[in-house]
């Protein structure tokens, strides 16, 4: 202790508790700033994430409210289906170029999968007859039976909101697993504006585009638009089941040259030799696609797959069965009943009938 602490004491009793409470007096002084500081700190760091968000929703408001986040305003398909209709009706829905139709293969032959469309045409420079010869695709619920880019013929199908028509040479526009988005016009399959020499036809040509979807196609169904679009029309881009497609653009056959039990049907003779299944397919082909011609089966009657079973045609086989024939459709698929129908040839004409 120093001396002058000493004296102190003398004189003033003992100081340390005195300056205990001194030295803590100006301790307490000092923290209230230090504290502060703190606090400061606290509260930028929490303000800083909320400052961060409110500039972010400020920059990007189509994240917060974005168009495909909830419901929009749906498409009406009447308007458009009437003018649909109306162009068809008056036969200006299509411009069909048979000149492109001189690029395919010509048939000598049609038979097993393939047949000829009914609808004849003329080619420049030639006095024959020629149909377009339409395969029938094999294994259709088992794989993708068409690609993009194939040219199809379809039956008359009213079930969409907007139809396809038998007589419409149609392009496959996407197929199962393609993302589609049309609206307003704009198509965009797997998120990209289409592009290709079908666009380019129906820009050039001022036809738009009616439809309106955002759907991934399921494993059975296919994006359809029309091939050959005539000048300033409506065209419905129509999503199709597979079932509802007769077939893809094959090749050419001519009347005059070509072996072909429908080309006998259609012209009113019957000179070759044909199988009970060529024959059932023909009676088929004549309810579909034909003029109904012939008595309609009575085996036929209550169905409404016969489209269905004339595009199935790779399901099925024939064996014989004592005197008749017969025609079993068999799927392999659990829940899906197999389908048999019997056939007998008549001793006179040599045609097979399908028993009644």
């Amino acid at each position: 202790m120093s001396d002058m602490k000493r004296k102190l004491d003398r004189m003033m009793g003992d100081t340390s508790e005195q300056e205990r409470r001194i030295k803590q007096g100006v301790q307490n002084r000092l923290r209230p700033s230090a504290r502060k500081s703190s606090w400061k700190v606290a509260m930028v760091s929490v303000a800083l994430p909320a400052v961060a968000l409110l500039l972010f929703f400020s920059m990007n408001p189509a994240n917060l409210f974005s168009s495909d986040q909830g419901p929009g305003t749906p498409y009406d398909p009447l308007d458009d289906l009437a003018q649909i209709s109306a162009f068809q009706k008056k036969q200006q829905l299509s411009a069909v170029d048979v000149e492109e139709f001189a690029k395919l293969p010509n048939f000598d032959v049609v038979d097993g999968l393939y047949y000829v469309d009914p609808v004849p045409f003329s080619r420049k420079g030639s006095s024959e007859t020629f149909h377009t010869v339409i395969e029938r695709k094999a294994d259709i619920y088992d794989r993708a039976a068409y690609q993009a880019g194939d040219v199809v013929r379809t039956m008359t199908d009213t079930t969409s909101h907007l139809p396809t028509y038998k007589d419409v040479y149609y392009e496959v526009i996407a197929v199962p697993g393609d993302r589609v988005k049309l609206q307003d016009g704009v198509l965009k399959i797997n998120g990209k504006p289409l592009e290709s020499e079908l666009m380019d036809r129906y820009k050039e040509q001022n036809v738009r585009i009616a439809g309106g979807y955002d759907q991934v196609l399921n494993a059975r169904e296919y994006l359809l638009l029309n091939h050959f679009p005539a000048d300033r029309t409506v065209q419905g881009a129509t999503i199709t089941p597979v079932h509802k497609i007769y077939g893809q653009v094959a090749g050419i056959a001519t009347e005059e040259r070509t072996t072909s039990i429908y080309m006998d049907y259609l012209a009113d003779r019957q000179d070759g030799v044909y199988s009970p299944e060529q024959y059932f397919d023909l009676y088929l082909y004549d309810t579909l696609l034909g003029d109904k011609r012939w008595p309609q089966p009575s085996a036929f009657a209550g169905t409404t797959r016969l489209g269905e079973l004339f595009v199935e045609a790779s399901y099925r086989n024939a064996t014989q069965a004592g005197d008749h024939i017969e025609i079993r459709y068999q799927y392999g698929r659990e829940g899906v009943a197999d389908r048999t129908f019997s056939m007998t040839q008549d001793p006179g004409s040599g045609q097979w009938m399908i028993e009644q």
